[in-house]
């Protein structure tokens, strides 16, 4: 079954409907981590604020926010001028570690990852698993710098 892929913020479907797409938690991840990054030094932005600015779901950036958290990449600041802060530099941040964080490994198909009952008489499981390393290797390359270049 096929994921539709949604714009931020909007509760419609939009018109494609690709196989393959980064899912919603980790467009709010990339959207926050690099809106962080667009901040001065040390500067806090609150996430009702920025789901207000990108109109954004505050509840569901709020979860993202917290995973980025336990992941190393952002930190809260506490306090009435409080808010998140990208901990993490974006030229050294990967995308593959946000779709990581979020979501897990990447797998095209889940034989790619673990041994499948049908890897014996599977002829296009090896294949499979080259385009998901190739994937794998392209997402490392990318880093949020590189992203908003």
């Amino acid at each position: 079954m096929n994921k539709i892929a949604t714009a931020p913020g909007s509760k419609k479907k939009s018109q494609s409907s690709g196989a393959l797409h980064l899912t919603k938690k980790i467009d709010y991840g990339i959207m926050l981590l690099t809106y962080l990054t667009k901040c001065k030094k040390g500067e806090s932005m609150s996430i009702k604020s920025i789901s207000e600015e990108k109109g954004l779901s505050f509840s569901f950036l709020q979860k993202v926010a917290r995973l980025l958290q336990q992941a190393g990449f952002i930190k809260a600041e506490r306090g009435k001028y409080g808010g998140y802060v990208l901990k993490k530099d974006a030229t050294k941040l990967s995308i593959i570690e946000v779709i990581e964080a979020l979501e897990g490994p990447i797998a095209i198909v889940p034989c790619v990852k673990h041994n499948c009952a049908r890897q014996d008489c599977c002829d296009i499981r090896a294949g499979l698993k080259r385009i998901n390393d190739d994937l794998e290797d392209y997402f490392k390359k990318q880093t949020l710098e590189k992203l908003l270049s």
